[in-house]
């Protein structure tokens, strides 16, 4: 399977809808980590750190959502599950491992934006003459 079709089954599997918000915040991760290393070179520390708490902010929201979005999910299968009365184990097992597209990629989101965050607050430290 390749890495395009791969993308495309767990954009289906974990919820378009939620999916949209998860690249967008990839797509601001990379934006703003583009104009941090520009603030850099700049040597613009006050904006370095708003930027560098904006990237830390949004991979947490990206986790705490995913898992608000998947314990929503959750919640409705086992209501599904509650009514009904003959369910295969495969199916259920299947739904659970659905279940864990959308927060398998914001915890990666989260990992990123931490390393990012780690080494943008070394800039800080080591360049910022108030810091």
């Amino acid at each position: 399977m390749s890495v395009a079709n791969l993308l495309k089954q767990n954009f289906i599997d974990g919820g378009p809808g939620f999916m949209i918000l998860h690249y967008l915040m990839w797509i601001l991760v990379i934006y703003f980590t583009v104009i941090a290393n520009k603030s850099i070179r700049n040597k613009n520390y006050k904006k370095l750190e708003k930027l560098n708490t904006t990237i830390l902010f949004i991979g947490g929201f990206g986790l705490l959502f995913s898992l608000f979005y998947r314990t929503m999910g959750m919640y409705s299968a086992f209501s599904v599950l509650e009514t009904t009365s003959d369910i295969s184990p495969t199916l259920v097992a299947g739904g659970l491992k659905a279940s864990l597209v959308a927060p398998l990629y914001s915890l990666f989101l989260f990992l990123v934006c931490g390393v990012i965050w780690f080494f943008l607050r070394l800039k800080i430290i080591d360049k910022n003459p108030a810091g």
